[in-house]
């Protein structure tokens, strides 16, 4: 994926049965990932979610330190995963 460009990736592997990384690369560099269970639909979703996120913040405001704030939407992401739902 690459937005205003400034390539960036934001790619789903899935490294066994419902269970996924999603790892993100800038410019070349691998910036983080996030390892996620579900089915492949609800991998899709939280892959598109966390696409629009990532591009949101590091184009929004133009971050001095990309690889932080990639990281902190991660965690952000991850704890969202954990929330109960409902």
């Amino acid at each position: 994926m690459a937005h205003d460009g400034n390539p960036l990736q934001v790619d789903l592997e899935e490294v066994a049965p419902d269970e996924f990384i999603i790892s993100v690369v800038w410019r070349g560099k691998r910036l983080g990932s996030l390892y996620l269970r579900g089915d492949q639909e609800e991998a899709a979703a939280f892959l598109e979610a966390a696409r629009q996120r990532i591009v949101v913040a590091i184009t929004g405001d133009g971050p001095a330190d990309v690889d932080k704030q990639v990281q902190r939407e991660l965690v952000d992401l991850s704890r969202n995963l954990h929330q109960p739902r409902g």
